[in-house]
């Protein structure tokens, strides 16, 4: 397995012992059963200071974990930190992440100047230093290697490893969605070719949904011989890539246990408290563009404007994170998103009610209490690679919560015959969208939330990384 970021990270406690955790988010617990199973390694950029002191306590920088009886090794890479920045900070986020979801404002930007064509050669070297990296773990192993690379960061990095170890098998999976070959077209054209013939490199390729797999194969068809959209098979020197659709989802025995716990009952009882006895719509998102947070809150404003007798009944909960907040676009965005909450909060508070409660940098406990607890869940991203807010909070919700959804986020294909669907920039569908699910009776409420249960347990996470690894074994 390689990602940009690992599976588990270390830090110092305030006695300054080493510790370690387990790397956020949801992909590292779906992938390590299957890495200590096969005893198999799991490649990484070294984040912090500490990674690098623990990684340099052993050969190759190879960290068994744990550490008396390993299930599995980390090597974690050392980059060159100005190009790190580079690869990171300026040629992969901004530039590449907006480009996937449309984000520039193609009348002023991006602007792809000189400096744009340093930070690829940057993107380019961390991408080497990985396939450098996964070709001295493939040498040094007598198995025959499953080689997994996950998302954006490492594109480049499969042709690399290709030219070095031409019999390996490859696979890749993208969790950002795809572009259309237009828009795909803002890059230089030597990046476009590079990116894909990088992702063509691999005998697998992964995304999320069946439109993002599409896209793909419409920009490879000038770069190859022929490109098989009945079966989703490119050919490409004299080799045959399989693309497909693999919509990921959520570990449900995990999240319902969670759900129990003591930390998030004790989180419970602030949300009631905000709740009160109002109707509680709810998102949780990272502060990036991409989510949309401010037209959802300008549509919620159109709401309570447009049906007056709703203020003071209906509440907006939002929690989240800060993100890539030395991007400046996102700092930007960050400002403009506390600003709109102060507009409609200075607006209609009246009394000990206010329209919007902010609470950013929230802990995963208080997320999943608010999912317990929401009326309504508002997901309206701009372009989202799959989004499983929506399923994690259906999963557990207690309340009959009706899911407003924009046709622009990954988990709209799946639960869109359950769901309110919005476009993402009509405020006034996404106003109207509102007042459809505060005024949505009991029994309509609980039919939509049922129907969007049974989809996820029928696909789960588990589904998800099955369905791959069946399709791999055939073509392994």
């Amino acid at each position: 397995m390689a990602s940009n970021r690992g599976p588990i990270a270390f830090y110092k406690d305030q006695n300054d012992k080493i510790k370690m955790k387990i790397g956020a988010g949801g992909l590292v617990p779906t992938l390590l059963p299957i890495i200590e199973k096969a005893k198999g390694t799991w490649i990484a950029s070294v984040m912090t200071a500490v990674d690098r002191e623990v990684s340099e306590r052993f050969q190759n920088n190879r960290i068994p974990v744990p550490e008396d009886n390993p299930k599995f090794w980390v090597p974690l890479i050392t980059l060159d930190s100005a190009k790190y920045n580079e690869f990171y900070n300026f040629f992969h986020n901004p530039l590449l992440w907006f480009i996937h979801h449309y984000m520039w404002d193609l009348v002023y930007n991006p602007e792809i100047d000189d400096y744009a064509h340093n930070a690829w050669q940057s993107y380019e070297y961390v991408n080497r230093q990985f396939a450098d990296k996964i070709i001295e773990e493939v040498k040094s192993n007598e198995k025959d290697p499953l080689i997994m690379l996950q998302d954006t960061h490492l594109q480049t990095c499969p042709a690399h490893i290709r030219e070095k170890c031409e019999d390996v098998f490859l696979s890749q999976f993208i969790h950002i969605p795809w572009p259309q070959p237009d828009y795909f077209g803002i890059l230089p054209r030597y990046i476009q070719k590079a990116i894909v013939e990088g992702l063509l490199s691999n005998d697998h390729l992964g995304f999320h949904i069946k439109r993002y797999v599409k896209n793909f194969l419409m920009c490879c068809e000038k770069y190859v011989d022929h490109v098989d959209f009945k079966n989703n098979i490119v050919h490409f020197k004299g080799r045959k890539v399989f693309v497909k659709d693999y919509p990921i989802s959520v570990d449900i025995n995990k999240l319902t246990e969670f759900a129990k716990s003591e930390e998030v009952l004790k989180q419970e009882e602030y949300v009631t408290k905000i709740k009160g006895d109002t109707f509680l719509i709810y998102r949780t998102e990272r502060t990036d563009p991409s989510k949309n947070i401010i037209r959802g809150f300008k549509a919620y404003d159109q709401f309570l404007e447009k049906y007056p007798e709703f203020q003071g009944k209906v509440t907006f909960f939002i929690t989240g994170v800060s993100t890539r907040e030395n991007v400046r676009e996102y700092q930007e965005y960050k400002v403009e998103v506390n600003k709109i909450i102060e507009k409609v909060n200075e607006k209609y508070s009246k009394g000990n009610w206010k329209p919007i409660v902010p609470h950013f940098d929230a802990e995963y406990s208080l997320v999943t209490a608010a999912f317990k607890h929401y009326d309504c869940l508002l997901i309206n991203s701009i372009h989202d690679g799959m989004n499983i807010v929506p399923k994690e909070g259906s999963i557990i919700n207690k309340n009959n919560g009706v899911l407003i959804i924009s046709e622009t986020t990954g988990a709209y294909d799946e639960l869109k015959d359950h769901s309110l669907n919005i476009n993402a920039f009509d405020m006034s569908e996404s106003a109207a969208a509102i007042y459809k699910a505060v005024t949505m009776n009991h029994k309509e409420r609980e039919k939509r939330l049922n129907g969007i249960k049974r989809i996820i347990n029928n696909y789960d996470v588990y589904a998800w990384i099955g369905d791959q690894f069946a399709d791999i074994q055939k073509l392994f």
